[in-house]
């Protein structure tokens, strides 16, 4: 009997160890001697540190623009002390469509995204359409404190989380574009000069009723194409800031330039909702400090910059109009209500005195 309990015991064993190798584990026999307490998790090494999380950063930028993007994520690598580790898709790599990265952002393939007004237009058009009105912002500061209102009188960021889960950080100064200049082969100081001209301009009905409200003949041209047309004669003129002038060559084929100022564009870091919600309160100042430092980066630099190009077009044989010898009340009069007349209805009902109450 002592020998049948002896082999039972012995094959229990076995089974035990055979059934604890299946799972990959291993018997071990307590020792009777040691205290009984309660199993407790093994203490983490004095020196670890929380897993660094990612945040992936696109765009399609270039010059200053992708420097304001790197500066967005090297601030907010350095103020989370590495806890936020950036992945950078800053120059395309994800898609050069505006549109379509607008959309990417909405459905989470990347976290914060550097772009223009789109997602701005399309949840406020009845105010964004007054931005692309010929004169609407006096300076840089004005289209600043156009934005802060945006937001917090017009519900921006509540009406892009509820149509496109994304949030704009708007709460600190947005990156203002540098100032849109006319070129041209004549001097222009008045919307009489502008009478017949064949002039390119974006399609963006706003920039397109402000010119032909001066009797201007607006010439739709890509801009990949416009240097041709300008040399060609196809178009008189254009407009655009002094990098996009220069980066277009259009010195060579335009021998003025006029100091009109006439329109200011935005940069916006825009970011994925549901991953912004996933970040602590603390996280989130981060998040809005770092767009703040790339924003005060790109509206420093910008400034000189276009200092600096004006210079240079200058040097290339552009002749520089100031300010001082164009009529811009003249303009201002020939523009302005006609075009609020023509989007009146579709527009925000006293926008435009609200904008300039600014």
């Amino acid at each position: 009997m002592n020998a049948m309990k002896k082999a039972f015991a012995l094959v229990l064993s076995l089974c035990l160890l055979l059934a604890c190798t299946a799972c990959g584990g291993s018997l071990s026999v307590p020792d009777s001697t040691a205290p009984s307490e309660p199993a407790s998790a093994p203490e983490a090494p004095a020196d670890s540190a929380p897993q660094a999380r990612t945040v992936r950063v696109a765009g399609n930028l270039s010059g200053l623009s992708l420097d304001m993007g790197n500066e967005f994520c090297d601030k907010l690598e350095e103020l989370s002390g590495g806890a936020l580790v950036t992945e950078r898709y800053l120059t395309g790599q994800v898609g050069t469509n505006d549109e379509d990265l607008c959309i990417a952002l909405s459905e989470g393939n990347f976290d914060v995204y550097l772009t223009s007004d789109m997602f701005a237009t399309w949840v406020l058009p009845e105010w964004l359409g007054y931005a692309n009105v010929a004169f609407c912002f006096r300076d840089a500061a004005h289209m600043q404190s156009y934005w802060k209102m945006l937001n917090e009188e017009c519900s921006l960021n509540d009406k892009l989380v509820e149509q496109y889960n994304v949030r704009a950080f708007v709460d600190d100064p947005v990156a203002v574009r540098t100032p849109r200049y006319i070129t041209a082969n004549r001097k222009i100081t008045s919307p009489a000069d502008m009478v017949g001209l064949k002039f390119r301009t974006p399609s963006v009905e706003g920039v397109v009723a402000s010119w032909e409200a001066c009797g201007a003949s607006i010439v739709p041209v890509p801009f990949g194409e416009l240097f041709s047309a300008l040399q060609t004669g196809t178009a008189d003129a254009q407009e655009n800031p002094t990098d996009m002038i220069q980066q277009g060559g259009f010195y060579e084929v335009q021998d003025y330039l006029m100091l009109t100022g006439h329109q200011f564009g935005a940069y916006i870091f825009y970011a994925n909702e549901s991953w912004y919600q996933t970040l602590s309160e603390e996280e989130k100042g981060w998040a809005s400090e770092a767009a703040a430092s790339g924003y005060e980066l790109f509206n420093v630099k910008g400034a000189e910059q276009d200092a600096e190009l004006l210079k240079t077009l200058e040097d290339e044989g552009m002749t520089i109009v100031p300010a001082e010898e164009i009529d811009i009340d003249a303009f201002k009069q020939a523009i302005i209500q006609p075009v609020l007349d023509k989007f009146k209805g579709t527009w925000a009902e006293g926008g435009w005195d609200k904008i300039q109450a600014l």
